[in-house]
C-alpha cells in the first residue's frame, strides 16, 4: 500500500526533475546566446547563423517540456501541496526562455544588416552576457540541489542574488557608453533593448530563485 505521502513525494520529484530538464535548457539557450555576441563581436557571420538556429531548436525544446510538465502536473491532481510554487517555477524559466529568443532575433538582426558596435561596447556586452550567463546556472544548480540537499538549494539562492546585483551594475554601464557612443541611432536602440533584455533575465533568475527557497523550505 502507498501512503500518500510517499505518493506526494514521489509526484514531486518526477515533476521537479521536468523542472531540472527545463533549467538545463535554460543554461543551453544563454550559452548561446553568449555565442552569438562573441560571434558578432569577431565578424564571424555562419557563427552567428548557426547559434541563432540552435537558440530556435532549444526554445522549441523547451515548449515541450513545459507541455510533458503541465501534463504530469494535471496527472498529480490536488494531492501535490507545491504545485503551484512548481508551476510558477517552470513559468518563470519559460519567460526567461523566451526573452532570450527575443535577444537571439535582435543580435541576428544586427548581423543581417552588417551594422556595427563600437569595439568598447561589443566586449562589454560580452562580459554582461557572461555575468548574466553565471546568474542562470546558479539558478540552474539551486534547483538541482532541491533533489539532494535543501540547504545547499537555499545556500545557492543567495548566489544568484549577488549575481543579479552584478547583472545590474553592468547593464547602467552599458547602458550609458551605448546612448553617448556616436553608433548610428537604429545600433544604440537596439542595443539598448539587448542590455535591458539581460537585465530582465537575471531580474526573473532572481524571482525564481525565491521559488525554489520556497521549495526548499
Amino acid at each position: 500500500m502507498v501512503l500518500p505521502l510517499e505518493s506526494e513525494e514521489r509526484i514531486f520529484r518526477s515533476l521537479l526533475s521536468i523542472c531540472q530538464d527545463h533549467a538545463r535548457t535554460l543554461v543551453d539557450i544563454l550559452r548561446k546566446l553568449m555565442g552569438m555576441i562573441k560571434g558578432i563581436v569577431d565578424g564571424e557571420i555562419e557563427y552567428v547563423r548557426s547559434e541563432m538556429n540552435e537558440v530556435e531548436k532549444l526554445h522549441e525544446d523547451s515548449i515541450r517540456i513545459k507541455l510533458n510538465f503541465m501534463e504530469e502536473l494535471n496527472k498529480a491532481g490536488a494531492i501535490l501541496t507545491s504545485r503551484e510554487d512548481l508551476f510558477r517555477l517552470v513559468s518563470r524559466a519559460s519567460e526567461i526562455i523566451d526573452i532570450c529568443e527575443g535577444v537571439a532575433v535582435r543580435l541576428w538582426e544586427i548581423t543581417e544588416k552588417k551594422w556595427k558596435i563600437e569595439e568598447e561596447i561589443g566586449r562589454d556586452l560580452i562580459h554582461l552576457s557572461e555575468a548574466t550567463f553565471e546568474t542562470v546556472v546558479k539558478l540552474r544548480e539551486s534547483v538541482l540541489s532541491l533533489s539532494f540537499n535543501s540547504s545547499k538549494a537555499l545556500e545557492i539562492t543567495k548566489m544568484v542574488d549577488m549575481c543579479e546585483r552584478d547583472v545590474d551594475r553592468l547593464q547602467r554601464s552599458i547602458d550609458l557608453k551605448i546612448i553617448t557612443s556616436r553608433m548610428d541611432l537604429p545600433v544604440i536602440l537596439l542595443l539598448r533593448d539587448i542590455v535591458q533584455h539581460f537585465e530582465q533575465i537575471a531580474d526573473k533568475a532572481e524571482d525564481a530563485a525565491d521559488l525554489v527557497r520556497i521549495l526548499a523550505i
